[in-house]
């Protein structure tokens, strides 16, 4: 099929990189999406230099995949057809969405479609603590997007892949309204260090927390909610104010 350009990844964490590496190499393979969680992070770094060496993508690893909005489908992202309706994923809307988690993915379409016109395109970027391409590599394409309204990105405790997207805000690479939130922010009241689900989630430093990242995307202008709860609200209100 010398007509595909997106490569699927469902190898193991043990041969998925060997996988990668070859599918790269197909010079009309453009993206690859990596399902396999724990690949080493080694390998992870390698294949993601690699790829933006070629000016090709990675999405993953560990991730549910990704959706074009009434139009691919990568993975098991969206979840069941009956959630994809739902969801409004059958037909694209005005809002870019990133996360890192796959079943957050999935709620945020909903949460989005219930409270403006659905996605345009949304990308789980995956769990793991180095992502083949990350929060803003692809918010700088929905930035380019002219069907991009507005975007919405979900981080979590770990890492500083957030703080990018603090420079570039900073920067004003980012102009659309961006709504972000960093999840994980109950981890301060644990007595010891805690790791939530995903490799990445474990915050090494103050910087990596939760707390701290929200406070750096806000005060860079994102438009930040006092909570998860309070995501909804914001996101119908944002959408309200681009329609009037």
């Amino acid at each position: 099929h010398p007509e595909a350009d997106v490569l699927v990844n469902f190898a193991s964490f043990r041969t998925a990189y060997d996988v990668t590496i070859e599918a790269l190499n197909i010079p009309t393979i453009r993206t690859v999406a990596i399902t396999a969680e724990g690949i080493p992070e080694r390998l992870a770094r390698d294949m993601a230099y690699r790829a933006k060496s070629m000016g090709k993508w990675i999405i993953g690893p560990a991730t549910v995949g990704g959706i074009s909005a009434g139009a691919f489908r990568i993975g098991n992202a969206g979840g069941t057809i009956e959630n994809i309706v739902k969801s409004k994923l059958h037909r694209p809307g005005s809002c870019g969405l990133v996360t890192r988690s796959g079943g957050l993915f999935n709620e945020l379409s909903n949460i989005i479609a219930r409270n403006a016109d659905g996605i345009v395109e949304g990308i789980a970027i995956g769990g793991d603590r180095f992502p083949g391409s990350d929060f803003l590599d692809h918010l700088l394409r929905f930035q380019k997007n002219p069907q991009v309204k507005f975007m919405v990105m979900l981080g979590e405790v770990g890492g500083e892949l957030e703080y990018k997207v603090v420079e570039a805000l900073e920067k004003g690479l980012i102009t659309k309204p961006l709504i972000a939130w960093c999840i994980g922010t109950i981890a301060k009241h644990f007595g010891g260090e805690v790791q939530f689900g995903h490799a990445g989630a474990k915050a090494g430093a103050e910087r990596e927390t939760a707390d701290a990242k929200n406070r750096a995307l806000r005060e860079a202008g994102a438009l930040v909610p006092d909570s998860f709860n309070d995501i909804p609200d914001l996101i119908r209100q944002v959408y309200e104010d681009l329609k009037a």
